[in-house]
């Protein structure tokens, strides 16, 4: 099959319309919840490495290089 054959069959569909009608459950809310809990944790750890780092390298600290 070509390409220009490939472009002329289009599949119609609507799952897009059958997923918007679906309804809110708990088990969103918890995923919601969860991934904004992630959220806030990786910014935390980026914000603690990148204030911690300077601190790190220094010989008197535990004696880290940049290597």
């Amino acid at each position: 099959m070509s390409y220009k054959q490939a472009e002329e069959k289009q599949i119609e569909t609507n799952i897009p319309q059958r997923l918007d009608r679906l309804s809110w459950s708990n088990w969103h809310l918890k995923m919601v919840i969860a991934l904004g809990i992630t959220w806030l944790l990786d910014g935390l750890e980026v914000t603690l490495a990148g204030s911690l780092g300077s601190v790190l390298k220094d010989r008197r600290a535990l004696g880290l290089t940049d290597l």
